[in-house]
């Protein structure tokens, strides 16, 4: 190898590059120290490198505090993170242990790889003879180069692992085609495999490490957002995850789209927690730099209101809000939006009195037909009765048993579609698909929420409480509500 380099005329045996000097006084512990510097200068000096910064946080054996101590940064806003620093480090460290127990040549220890891949660049790159200071420095320096391009892929690993889209720069000092080649056989192709299959190792970040990353990384709630709609349950642990999200995305920028998104998602499921959610995101748009009111789409409306009426009160939360800006207050009266309506009755007395006259007018006809009959029939009779207003005609369609009698308790006021419907509901368990039952009323060219809704109102001072409810694309009916409704005589 030696006869390989030609002489130097000029000397290089005792000619130095200094071109990267201040890099190798920051890498190398073993750079020559002035005489007039004390024995603290070395120690503080020391300090600032990375195997002795972490040499109890990460226990490190004195080989591991060496290999360190050579390694150096680019900082930038991830790296700063201490606790992703230490991630990268210890990633570094599990690497480095793979390819020296997996990726050595036989007979062989992996850093020949290391000698042969450096001895390769200084041949191609620089030309210095073996037994020259320039060969000694410029070799150490190039090693020191291969470990940080290590430490770089390991970088972009956590970062992967911690969903972030930004990757630093990995590309190799040396380009030349012999160069890349054998680096990348040698070594980066073997660690890109290990560390693909060990992201598992590296820890989850830290609550504050998640808040600072979100803080910079104002997308990266989107990959924790769509794991928590796959795996959609139920409301109550929707708002939940959510509410977690949010915890960690508390100075993000993006914070008020969380809670918007959520939003719109959970609006075909749960209605009420669709407007806490809105409102949510209301508050902290109120509190940005820019108020911008983001509005449901149509169709969500639709969803979440089925009369103008409930739509006016939202509107008018809404306005109160912005405001006063007392969320919970807002909150309160959002509960109160679908709560059934009690129908202010008005009495008519003049209609009651008019009622009373043309019942006792019927009631004497009545009595005259009868009077006229032995007994009484049991076929159809209908008569005709004046009356000063106008024509009533009477029937009674026929004689029935006294013991015959509804099913249902007395003063329900319910038509007879609406005692259809509890028999549809009470035939079907007490619990119908939206789709079916909205076959059924089209096949009565009837409405679904009016009819729903009138049942609800009529019954909600028996009960107390509303009878028919939505749950999750079902209508539902309370088996003990229902059975409040049944004559049991």
């Amino acid at each position: 190898m030696e006869n390989s380099y030609p002489n130097s005329s000029r000397g290089d045996d005792f000619i130095i590059d200094v071109s990267d000097m201040s890099e190798v006084q920051i890498n190398y512990g073993e750079q020559p120290i002035s005489n007039n510097k004390n024995t603290n200068n070395i120690h503080e000096y020391n300090e600032w490198k990375i195997g002795h910064k972490y040499l109890k946080k990460l226990s490190l054996t004195e080989d591991q505090c060496k290999l360190l101590n050579h390694l150096s940064f680019n900082d930038n806003v991830f790296n700063e993170i201490d606790y992703c620093r230490i991630q990268i480090l210890k990633q570094l460290m599990r690497t480095v242990e793979f390819l020296e127990k997996e990726c050595k040549p036989v007979n062989r220890a992996y850093s020949s790889v290391i000698d042969e891949i450096t001895e390769i660049i200084i041949v191609l790159e620089y030309n210095y003879r073996r037994d020259s200071l320039n060969y000694k420095y410029t070799f150490e320096s190039i090693q020191t180069e291969i470990l940080n391009h290590l430490l770089k892929l390991c970088e972009n690993n956590v970062r992967d692992v911690y969903s972030i889209k930004r990757k630093i720069n990995t590309d190799f000092k040396y380009t030349k085609p012999e160069i890349a080649d054998k680096h990348y056989k040698k070594i980066v192709s073997k660690a890109d495999v290990f560390l693909e299959i060990n992201k598992h190792q590296v820890l989850d970040a830290d609550h504050r490490t998640n808040i600072i990353l979100n803080e910079t990384n104002t997308n990266r709630w989107k990959d924790r957002y769509e794991n928590i709609i796959s795996d959609y349950s139920n409301s109550v642990s929707f708002e939940r995850e959510i509410e977690r999200l949010a915890e960690v995305n508390s100075k993000n920028p993006s914070l008020d789209t969380i809670y918007f998104e959520a939003s719109k998602f959970i609006s075909a499921y749960d209605k009420n927690a669709s407007l806490r959610l809105y409102f949510l995101y209301l508050e902290k748009d109120l509190n940005s730099n820019k108020f911008d009111r983001k509005q449901l789409t149509k169709s969500i409306q639709k969803n979440l209101f089925s009369n103008s009426k409930q739509f006016e009160e939202f509107e008018n939360i809404i306005n109160e809000f912005i405001l006063n800006k007392n969320l919970k207050i807002a909150i309160d009266s959002l509960d109160k939006i679908y709560l059934p309506k009690r129908k202010k009755i008005i009495i008519d007395r003049s209609a009651i009195d008019r009622v009373q006259r043309l019942d006792s007018e019927t009631s004497q006809k009545l009595g005259d037909l009868l009077a006229e009959e032995n007994e009484v029939p049991d076929v159809q009779v209908s008569d005709v009765i004046s009356k000063d207003d106008g024509d009533l005609q009477f029937n009674v369609i026929q004689s029935f048993d006294n013991d015959v009698s509804s099913k249902y308790v007395q003063n329900l006021y319910l038509n007879d579609t609406q005692l259809e419907v509890l028999d549809y509901f009470e035939k079907n368990g007490m619990s119908v698909l939206q789709s079916d039952f909205e076959d059924y009323m089209r096949t009565k060219q009837l409405f679904v929420s009016a009819t729903l809704e009138s049942i609800n109102d009529i019954l909600y001072d028996v009960l107390d409480d509303v009878l028919i409810e939505e749950d999750e694309g079902y209508y539902t009916i309370n088996k003990e509500y229902f059975k409040k409704l049944l004559n049991n005589d």
